[in-house]
């Protein structure tokens, strides 16, 4: 049969005798046999080879075939069923086998133990370490919130912790965990210590030491700060970040001069008000910033002339009238909530000012190169293109160090003000109906989720499951088959 002349395929004429064929394509089909004879005969091939197909049968195995597979399976089984019609056997004592897997598995734990101990020793120690080196940064910042609040640094590591009874003082900040503040935390031991006078400036200042417990075992380096806030490894260096580098030759020397001056705070408080009229709370929050000379960075005013409304703003006021402007905000009503941080910006402060004299120090030279017009004009260009370049990053350095230095020297209070809540009456509550309704939605969600829930639960940890269930059952069960044979033998 040439398909390329017939619309239909051979696999046609099969579905269309096994009656598989769409009825649509059945009719055309049926309608195509009866005009072509090449497609019937096509046909009527196919149904020979069915009807033959259909008588067919399988012939039954010979007599001698048979009688071979009876007396082989006879034979089997006798073997097996001779253990318990013979002589009895002896098994082997059930003690020597718990031994032997006893003794297995001590050696396979003592292997794993050599091989794990080491690796989780290292691990505990640089736990250990890291923990040390961010305690010692928690210190950092809670003596700086402590001489913010009491114009000194503490007397002992005691004085941050936590109060026994009643509100945080001096002798008690509550300003770290109990844990920390009785100098041992984690592997380690901190040694504190406040110092009265800090050069010739007559600033104080304090030095914070973290020593291991048990020196190999809970860790190895040593860690220093003091009140710039830099942490320091002994061996090792300074730790940026959570990582260490070598201490640099001009980094200790910065750090030796930066100690020579007082700590550069940028002090931050947070201050909760609830009012009994935002309007009124507003206009003497402005004649307050006036007086103190301070400004508005940021202005939020939402709900206003309703029963929520409420005020957030940024306000910034010199950081030597920080306590005067606060003790006055506090009049303007109600205190809900109310904090006070410094962040210390000494070290970036002496960074930024290092890049910045190098960066100035690399333009003069480059100015003086051009002042000497030496070399090519294709040279002359490009020192200038650099000297630009090297003037760009002076400006951005030089707005960056301003930047700082405002902030701190204006102090920013973050100022959130509500006014109180006054109920009204309001009865536009849905009706019965519609509450039914909603419920019923809701219960009908409700369940919804429930049945979803089971269903992922299912998905997620059933081939889980299963496998735990196959790992403890095929054990049992061979042990309980075992113990049958050894009861069915003695």
């Amino acid at each position: 049969m040439n398909t390329t002349k017939h619309e239909f395929q051979p696999e046609e004429v099969m579905g269309f005798l096994d009656g598989e064929l769409a009825l649509g394509r059945a009719a055309a089909l049926s309608q195509h046999l009866k005009q072509c004879q090449e497609c019937a005969e096509v046909a009527a091939g196919f149904k020979s080879i069915s009807d033959k197909l259909s008588t067919w049968t399988v012939e039954p195995l010979p007599a001698r075939v048979v009688n071979h597979v009876t007396s082989a399976r006879l034979g089997v089984e006798a073997a097996v069923a001779l253990p318990s019609s013979g002589l009895p056997t002896r098994a082997r004592p059930s003690f020597l086998k718990w031994g032997f897997g006893t003794v297995a598995g001590i050696l396979f734990f003592l292997l794993a133990s050599a091989a794990l101990i080491p690796n989780l020793l290292k691990s505990r120690m640089a736990a250990n370490e890291s923990s040390a080196v961010g305690s010692l940064r928690t210190l950092n910042a809670a003596a700086v919130s402590y001489q913010s609040s009491y114009g000194h640094y503490p007397l002992s590591l005691r004085n941050f912790g936590p109060p026994e009874n009643g509100a945080p003082s001096e002798d008690a900040a509550g300003l770290v965990d109990p844990v920390l503040s009785a100098g041992e935390k984690s592997g380690y031991f901190f040694t504190y210590r406040r110092v009265p006078l800090l050069g010739s400036s007559g600033q104080e200042g304090y030095t914070i030491a973290a020593d291991p417990l048990n020196p190999g075992s809970t860790g190895v380096r040593r860690f220093l700060t003091d009140q710039t806030g830099m942490v320091r490894a002994e061996p090792g260096g300074i730790i940026i970040g959570g990582s260490s580098r070598e201490t640099d030759p001009k980094e200790t020397d910065q750090h030796a001069l930066s100690r020579q001056f007082a700590p550069m705070i940028a002090r931050t408080a947070e201050i909760t008000i609830v009012v009994s009229n935002l309007k009124n709370a507003r206009e003497l929050m402005e004649q307050i910033l006036r007086g103190q000379d301070g400004y508005i960075g940021q202005l939020t005013l939402s709900g206003e002339g309703s029963s929520t409304a409420s005020l957030s703003a940024t306000l910034r006021v010199p950081v030597e009238h920080l306590d005067a402007c606060l003790a006055e905000l506090k009049k303007l009503g109600k205190i809900t909530g109310e904090s006070q941080s410094g962040q210390e910006v000494t070290q970036q402060h002496a960074d930024l000012a290092a890049r910045l004299q190098n960066a100035q120090n690399t333009e003069a030279r480059l100015k003086s190169v051009v002042g000497r017009h030496a070399g090519s004009v294709k040279e002359i260009l490009e020192v200038e293109k650099e000297s630009s370049r090297v003037r760009g990053e002076i400006e951005e350095m030089e707005a960056e160090q301003k930047s700082l230095e405002h902030r701190v020297d204006f102090a920013t209070i973050e100022l959130r003000i509500s006014e109180e809540y006054k109920a009204k009456l309001d009865n536009s509550s849905p009706s019965a109906s519609t509450r039914i309704h909603n419920s019923l939605v809701a219960g009908y969600k409700s369940a919804a989720e429930t049945l979803l829930g089971f269903v992922l639960f299912f998905a997620e940890s059933g081939p889980t499951l299963l496998i735990w269930l196959v790992i403890l059952l095929v054990p049992a069960f061979l042990l309980i088959r075992r113990f049958r044979r050894a009861a069915a033998v003695i």
